[in-house]
């Protein structure tokens, strides 16, 4: 009976500590990131790329890469997450917050197809670009929204010169 009594005392003990084990999604989660932070990304809590102003909760993961000049500052948001905002030249994808200069249409176009599909914005502010992603694919699509994002900051620098 007493061996019973300490079998029990110690699963009482170790079971607590089980529940602070990740899951296989939590560590897929925890290498993407750590992965995007050493090619430089920035990794944060972004609102819905569709939000209204009222609507402030953050709810998406913004993967966002920090401009190269201070000076090309953009406050844009081009998405395919529902059906608010107005159409873009980029099939399938609208505009919400303001659109983009006339100078961005050519890489947008070439460009927006190349992203995964579990990105779902593109998201240009004055912290940088960025993408919203849904977190559930691989390290090879992480490679080519760093991969994306890296072409947008180089072409930024060229606009904005």
């Amino acid at each position: 009976m007493t061996w019973m009594l300490i079998v029990l005392g110690v699963a009482v003990v170790i079971s607590p500590l089980m529940w602070l084990r990740q899951s296989p999604r939590q560590k897929l989660i925890t290498e993407l990131r750590r992965s995007a932070g050493s090619a430089g990304l920035q990794v944060s809590l972004y609102g819905r790329p569709d939000a209204r102003d009222e609507e402030t909760r953050l709810e998406c993961v913004c993967y966002r890469m920090p401009w190269l000049d201070d000076d090309c500052r953009q406050n844009w948001v081009l998405h395919r997450f529902s059906s608010r905002g107005w159409d873009s030249s980029c099939p399938g994808w609208l505009w919400t917050i303001n659109q983009a200069a006339p100078e961005w249409d050519a890489i947008l176009a070439d460009q927006m197809d190349d992203f995964p599909a579990g990105v779902s914005a593109l998201v240009a502010t004055a912290a940088g670009i960025g993408v919203i992603w849904n977190e559930r694919d691989d390290d090879a699509d992480l490679v080519k929204i760093v991969d994306n994002l890296k072409k947008f900051q180089r072409q930024a620098k060229e606009i904005c010169r």
